[in-house]
């Protein structure tokens, strides 16, 4: 008991510490505060831990110990999922390239977005004939849409040809992301094109899944996360592959 003890202070005082320090570092968001919303009743609990012997308190305690190990068991598995999913883009040879969108700060991209965008840069050097779709529409505290912005940079700071980028700069959501770009890229190259898709790892997984429901079989290829928030976005990918298979959009 000792042991189970020190184990759920520490852990859940690492949660709510990351969340603490994520706060001052990262604009806020789910995956900022789902660390101190799962480590908060784990600190409370290793603290009351020796008072929770008899009756209810006995129930509760092993009722949140039961949910937390069936969490972990399904943090794995996401995780397998999303590792996975990453891993798939060996040789891919696409005639179209689509890269998604993600927040920009006014009107420049963000470590997020710019690590897409320098793999996409990538991939567009090794594959010359590749046509590159930058797709985002504008979001709140956005001086530009993220396209406007993700084309900029391709071409200011990573020289490609703007004749080879397509501008999608609509879309709000992951799927429309797909389905406008597919549109632009049926236009310039025909239906049968072969697509690709750069994205952050963590994203692939699902986003190969709305692609899917987009009418797009797209390979995707992983960019790399922000390392001080990977565990964060992490967690709020796994409540939003969650969201997604239950409203059946996966």
């Amino acid at each position: 008991m000792k042991v189970l003890r020190i184990i759920c202070i520490a852990v859940g005082a690492f949660l709510v510490l990351d969340t603490l320090i994520v706060s001052m570092l990262s604009n806020f968001n789910l995956g900022v505060i789902l660390p101190a919303i799962l480590g908060l009743p784990l600190l409370l609990l290793g603290i009351f831990l020796p008072q929770m012997q008899g009756g209810f308190l006995a129930f509760l305690k092993w009722f949140l110990l039961g949910c937390y190990a069936l969490g972990t068991v399904f943090l794995i598995v996401m995780g397998v999922l999303m590792g996975t999913a990453a891993k798939r883009a060996d040789e891919v040879d696409a005639d179209a390239l689509i890269v998604l969108g993600a927040a920009v700060h006014g009107d420049r991209v963000t470590w997020v977005l710019s690590n897409r965008l320098d793999t996409a840069a990538d991939y567009l050097a090794a594959h010359p004939d590749t046509v590159c779709v930058v797709s985002g529409g504008r979001g709140d505290g956005e001086s530009v849409t993220e396209a406007s912005a993700m084309r900029k940079y391709l071409v200011e700071r990573k020289g490609i040809d703007p004749d080879r980028i397509l501008i999608e700069d609509r879309a709000t959501s992951t799927l429309e992301n797909f389905e406008f770009s597919k549109t632009l890229i049926e236009e310039r190259l025909g239906p049968d094109a072969k697509i690709a898709f750069v994205t952050t790892d963590f994203h692939v997984f699902r986003a190969s899944r709305v692609a899917k429901k987009a009418g797009i079989d797209a390979v995707g290829i992983a960019a790399p996360d922000v390392w001080y928030i990977r565990f964060n976005n992490f967690l709020r990918e796994c409540v939003g592959i969650t969201v997604y298979g239950l409203r059946g959009d996966l």
